[in-house]
């Protein structure tokens, strides 16, 4: 049989051999725009989110528009070569894609913190566009080829779906489902994807292929197929998603065309490999996970791996497929046992790597707040009566919505020191929540999914050799150690964890069940998965002259294993730092404030990507400087953007933010900045947290060695030894959370100098560097 071309005398023209080097060209010009757009985009916002800034709603749309743009005018060319059908189908096959993508992304528009309802938005989108593709696209009566050529195709179907199921099996090892709707939201948009994906590649694309050999089928429709399978793939998915999408499924265009031995019914093939693939990312990966310039490589890393995976098993399929698909077509029986044993083996891969739905939870806000005024005493009086206040309100106020909750079946949990609830439960029930009389918000409170593995927690390979570093000497901290080092002082820290073993402090653990608390893992004794934790604690009280109070003891709390936290979490490590209570306890009627910590380091933010607002943390800090403990919190590295200190809990005016200078005194660039509604200046003051042209400050490390980190995660613990050793010395000032803090800032030595922008860029001075850099030996003698 002829083809079309030699059909019109045209088999010697240059034009069809120009016109496959163009589409050579202009498929690969689609991938590669592709690439950059959405990869750049996937970075700009993750920057954004970074630095605390909104991601505008048009970020998503604006980059899908302009790539489909991109496609669009690539694919001219080839529509308008009317004597080349196949030429002709290419194009117009990649320019409704583009059409299509540039509909879908409108549907981008939805944050990803819903991304389950931004699913079923998606497959609404796909089906209307299948709809409207499919009266105009379809083949009207017979193919324009003849329907029984090649060998009865009644197994191609179930053999494309092995291809599309075997491509789940490392998502299904690397990834984890959410929950039981995140996973049903996910299947609706791959099914709906799938349905689009076989009306645009049905009959009308794959008869052209019908007529060339199978090597051209396959290399030239598989590549073409795969190219238009990128651009609706680019459609779908929240956040960084569809990245995942974008690279897996156009892998199976090779074994779309290998299995294309006949030219009818091709839709239910394409239909039946690119659900399963399609499914996979979708319902295994969190668009809220997946920002490793945010939260770390932890999950992003088994997602990339995953992507990869399944692109050899789609390209493997079509390279198997190209052998063997004239014998398996014809065997729809072992196709379909086929597809049986690989649901199997999806089914098995999860059960035994991250079985079960991991999905997120709220947190309720009670309208009413515990009414501390009139509070007076010594700080544990004080404690006291701010525990029984707090503990009092929360019962009250609380009851009839944890009777609904219990009615309803909803797991919950309570919170006083906020008063709140965290509800496990669909973002769906936002609505009903919100419309209560005493709820004043929900909070989405996003949950880690688990991964087969995390990165192993940073080790050290610095020799220390006991005399102080450089950054204790710049606080002034070793002048006073002879007669003050913070002993008697109980520091508790709030971050990833600690070694409990380090030479630098192990020995200073205050002990007692009631020194650790694990919210997220449960784990019983301290440990420190990352390494962040055991360098801030190092800084704050570690011996071997890493420390800036040597003598003060430690109780600690894990509230960001896997650098990305939540409210809950945050908020059960500051319960805990309140009122202490064994693992096996209830926080409400075992917590006891007498053994609260003196002061609470806190080297973490809450961005809104993990479902924090601005004031959420509020009525938290009152009690606990009420109750006088004193916090300490990072004021973030967004500089040196204005503003940028805006992220809780370090834009309270009740807590002492903290800033960072290098080892020269000059301000870091990466040190965040006010000005900051309803505080006087951020930060309050600044701490060492660089050294020029070196990974940072030297403190411990897990494993007991030491090592080098910077940021304003860094400066903060220098603040809370600082305080240990003031407290140490000048009795009178424990628990008076006030009067500290304004001697720290009187006392504190004038930084003059800032990195990336001038000093006083930001309203003024105090808005880069608070009061200066604080000075130990200032302050204890005072």
């Amino acid at each position: 049989m002829t083809t079309p071309e030699n059909a019109t005398g045209t088999s010697a023209s240059p034009w069809p051999v120009i016109l496959l080097i163009y589409s050579i060209i202009a498929g690969v010009g689609i991938i590669v725009a592709a690439s950059i757009s959405q990869i750049d985009g996937w970075e700009t916002m993750q920057i954004m989110l970074y630095l605390a800034m909104p991601v505008p709603t048009d970020h998503w749309p604006v980059l899908t528009a302009v790539l489909a743009g991109i496609a669009a005018l690539l694919s001219f060319p080839l529509i308008v070569s009317r004597r080349f059908p196949r030429s002709v189908i290419v194009g117009v096959t990649w320019l409704i894609a583009a059409v299509a993508l540039a509909l879908l992304g409108l549907t981008r528009v939805i944050p990803i913190a819903v991304s389950e309802a931004g699913m079923v938005v998606q497959a609404v989108a796909c089906l209307i566009l299948a709809a409207i593709l499919w009266p105009w696209w379809r083949i009207r009566g017979e193919s324009p080829v003849d329907p029984d050529r090649g060998t009865r195709a009644a197994g191609a179907a179930w053999w494309a779906a092995c291809a599309g199921g075997l491509m789940i099996v490392p998502w299904a090892w690397a990834g984890a489902l959410g929950s039981l709707w995140d996973t049903v939201s996910a299947a609706v948009l791959a099914v709906a994807f799938a349905v689009l994906c076989g009306v645009l590649l049905g009959d009308r694309f794959w008869s052209r292929f019908a007529v060339v050999s199978t090597a051209r089928r396959i290399l030239g429709g598989g590549a073409a197929a795969g190219i238009a399978l990128l651009l609706l793939a680019t459609g779908i998915g929240g956040g960084g998603l569809h990245l995942l999408t974008m690279v897996t499924v156009p892998a199976l265009g090779f074994a779309l065309a290998a299995l294309m031995r006949r030219s009818v019914r091709t839709g239910r093939i394409v239909m039946a490999a690119t659900a399963p693939a399609a499914f996979g990312p979708l319902a295994f990966a969190d668009a809220d996970e997946f920002l490793p310039l945010i939260l770390g490589p932890d999950f992003g890393n088994w997602l990339v791996f995953a992507a990869l995976f399944a692109v050899v098993i789609g390209w493997l399929s079509g390279a198997i497929y190209t052998v063997t698909a004239p014998r398996i077509n014809g065997l729809p029986a072992v196709g379909a046992g086929s597809l049986v044993i690989v649901i199997a083996i999806v089914a098995g891969m999860n059960a035994i790597a991250q079985p079960g739905f991991h999905g997120e939870k709220l947190l309720v806000v009670m309208t009413e707040q515990a009414d501390l005024s009139g509070i007076s005493g010594d700080r544990g009086q004080r404690l006291s009566l701010v525990h029984q206040r707090l503990v009092a309100t929360a019962e009250t106020s609380q009851a009839e919505l944890r009777a609904e909750l219990d009615d309803s079946g909803m797991d919950w949990r309570p919170f006083y020191l906020l008063n709140a609830i965290e509800v496990d439960a669909e973002a769906w029930n936002r609505g009903w929540l919100e419309d209560r009389d005493d709820v004043a918000a929900v909070l989405l409170n996003p949950q880690n999914r688990p991964v087969p593995a995390e990165e192993p927690a940073q080790t050290g390979d610095v020799t220390v050799s006991g005399r102080p570093q450089p950054n204790i000497e710049q606080v002034n901290a070793p002048a006073v150690w002879g007669s003050s080092d913070g002993a008697g002082i109980t520091i508790g820290i709030a971050d990833s964890g600690v070694d409990p073993d380090h030479p630098a402090y192990a020995d200073r653990f205050r002990g007692g069940d009631d020194s650790w608390f694990d919210p997220v893992r449960g784990t019983r004794e301290p440990v420190d998965p990352h390494g962040h934790g055991t360098h801030a604690l190092g800084l704050a009280l570690g011996s071997e002259g890493v420390g800036v109070a040597p003598g003060a003891d430690w109780m600690a709390c894990s509230n960001l294993p896997r650098n990305a936290g939540n409210p809950a979490d945050y908020l059960s490590c500051l319960e805990f730092m309140f009122a202490p209570f064994a693992p096996d306890q209830d926080s409400f009627a075992d917590g006891d404030p007498m053994r609260a910590a003196h002061i609470v380091t806190n080297s973490w933010g809450c961005p809104p990507v993990e479902g924090c607002d601005p004031t959420v943390f509020g009525p938290a800090m009152r009690a606990l400087t009420t109750g006088g403990v004193f916090v300490v919190v990072a004021a973030g590295n967004s500089g040196p953007t204005c503003g940028s200190a805006a992220t809780p809990p370090a834009n309270y005016p009740e807590v002492f933010s903290v800033g960072a200078v290098d080892e020269n005194g000059e301000v870091a660039e990466f040190s965040s900045r006010g000005p900051v509604p309803g505080a006087t200046a951020k930060p309050d003051a600044m701490a060492p947290g660089e050294v020029t042209g070196t990974e940072g400050v030297i403190s411990s490390l897990p494993g007991g060695g030491y090592g080098r980190m910077s940021g304003t995660s860094m400066a903060a613990p220098h603040v809370a030894g600082a305080v240990a050793v003031l407290w140490q010395a000048r009795p009178e000032l424990v628990g008076d959370v006030a009067a500290t803090a304004e001697l720290l800032r009187a006392t504190a030595s004038p930084v003059t100098v800032a990195k990336g922008a001038a000093i006083d860029a930001c309203d003024g001075s105090a808005n880069t560097v608070g009061a200066g850099l604080i000075d130990v030996a200032a302050a204890v003698g005072s």
